[in-house]
């Protein structure tokens, strides 16, 4: 997942990311963050992507999204995920790039 401050960045990653399949999805909900940054206490409206990938992947989409990425240090954090459903696994192996 990865954080955006507006909606045109979050869909310019998303479609790049679906494009060049290293994602399967990117889901885009809007929050508000409240965080520490430079010393001072931060609060924003933002925009979160949810993204499916493989593991296989993750280093390409890490690089993928810090090239595309407009923050100086952008939150780009990997969850895996260990059991799920085995149709949702086969849908985004086959529309994923063989990694």
């Amino acid at each position: 997942m990865t954080t955006v401050a507006t909606r045109d960045d979050a869909a310019r990653i998303a479609g790049a990311l679906v494009i060049a399949k290293l994602a399967a999805c990117v889901q885009v909900l809007p929050m508000e963050s409240y965080y520490t940054w430079r010393n001072a206490i931060a609060h924003e409206n933002e925009f979160l992507l949810l993204i499916k990938t493989r593991t296989a992947l993750v280093d390409d989409l890490l690089h993928a999204i810090e090239a595309a990425h407009p923050y100086e240090t952008p939150e780009i954090v990997f969850t895996e995920f260990k059991e799920g459903s085995a149709d949702y696994f086969s849908w985004i192996e086959s529309v994923t790039k063989s990694g």
